[in-house]
């Protein structure tokens, strides 16, 4: 009985469920404590949800942190987390990726919008510069021809 153990404890892979994780960038990160750059949300297998899961900037640049509670001794203690290395790798890696996504979303979202305000300001001129440019055409002009009909007594 013993064999049938361990060749079952030694060949077992865990197997991990299909995950899928929603960020929540935070609006400015150097005003939150800690340096809280989002708040994430994993949905394991359909199954399970975590919640409270934060992307955090640390020395060596963001790193994830699973949902926490203060304990009586006034540590935080986290409240649930991975029991295998590779589901901690696989859900730190879910969660990272879609902060990239997000951050990459937003990237482009802010580039149309530059885009758009500097195609507003190509459609409208403003109305100084058209002024200007009125008075700029005007003085161009030569001067028409004035008949003095009138200064010659014809009336």
């Amino acid at each position: 009985m013993n064999e049938t153990m361990t060749q079952n404890t030694q060949e077992q892979v865990p197997l991990l469920p299909n995950m899928s994780a929603r960020v929540y960038p935070v609006q400015d990160p150097k005003q939150e404590k800690g340096s809280i750059l989002a708040n994430a949300s994993v949905d394991l297998g359909g199954c399970f949800a975590v919640t409270g899961i934060k992307i955090v900037e640390g020395k060596d640049g963001p790193f994830v942190a699973m949902p926490q509670r203060m304990g009586r001794d006034k540590k935080y203690r986290d409240v649930c987390f991975p029991t295998t290395a590779a589901m901690r790798e696989a859900i730190n890696s879910v969660v990272m990726d879609a902060y990239r996504g997000e951050l990459e979303q937003q990237a482009v979202r802010a580039a149309q919008a530059v885009e758009r305000l500097s195609g507003r300001n190509a459609e409208k001129p403003s109305l100084r510069r058209e002024l200007q440019n009125a008075a700029r055409e005007v003085a161009a002009r030569p001067a028409p021809a004035v008949t003095r009909d009138m200064d010659r007594g014809a009336r």
